[in-house]
């Protein structure tokens, strides 16, 4: 099925737009949900700027505990985020390359952008809290996460129990994204682009980001998650 809505899912949306025609319905509260709609094109593929990524800042790096400043750059290998640390970012680009993050703690950042030239993620572990927003002047404004063209299919999970604001553009086309138990997003200004949604028992408010799409057939911004099929 394009779509699978399990029991207890509730839905409040002005427009759930499908595709595809087949659904699987379990239960729950879904209006307003249509399906065979008319496919938009990805404004975004081949736009975004690619940076810098050949030099590693960071190789393989452990933070354990305390509270911590990070600084942009090329963090390469895995980065543990070990005893729950409180992590402010400075505003920059953030590439995470060769293998990824495994946090767990409270992370901020405003004007931040976080990029991955190959199939590196970010593991957002239980426990988790987010506030990260995307700049909104600049090369990089409005992208808060962003991939690389051409990348194989991949995961990305995020368990953020204590609650995600997530502000900006997340365009991980080749993605499975998985919101997991628990987790609690509001995203006042949000977009995603992304191959495939699993959505876990979560609380999550969200609207349209300063990049948004605008709904096929009109030229009227669309708030949401546009997955790349």
């Amino acid at each position: 099925p394009a779509v699978t809505f399990n029991a207890s899912t509730t839905l409040s949306t002005k427009k759930t737009c499908i595709a595809g025609s087949t659904t699987l319905d379990n239960g729950g509260t879904h209006p307003n949900v249509t399906k065979g709609c008319t496919t938009v094109s990805d404004p975004f593929a081949g736009t975004l700027p690619t940076p810098s990524s050949s030099t590693c800042t960071y190789s393989n790096y452990n933070i354990n505990g305390g509270t911590v400043t990070l600084s942009p750059g090329v963090y390469c290998g895995w980065t543990n985020f070990n005893s729950s640390p409180t992590v402010t970012l400075s505003s920059g680009v953030y590439v995470i390359k060769g293998g990824g993050w495994n946090f767990t703690g409270t992370l901020t950042g405003t004007d931040v952008t976080f990029y991955f030239p190959d199939t590196s993620y970010i593991q957002f572990n239980g426990t988790v809290k987010l506030t990260l927003a995307a700049p909104t002047t600049g090369t990089y404004a409005n992208l808060l996460m962003y991939e690389a063209t051409g990348l194989s299919k991949s995961s990305f999970t995020m368990n953020a129990t204590n609650g995600a604001t997530l502000t900006g553009l997340i365009y991980l086309p080749t993605r499975g994204l998985t919101l997991n138990s628990g987790a609690s997003a509001t995203s006042d200004n949000l977009t995603m682009v992304l191959d495939s949604l699993i959505v876990n028992t979560v609380n999550w408010t969200l609207d349209s980001s300063a990049k948004s799409i605008a709904a096929a057939g009109t030229t009227t911004s669309a708030a949401g998650v546009y997955l790349q099929k």
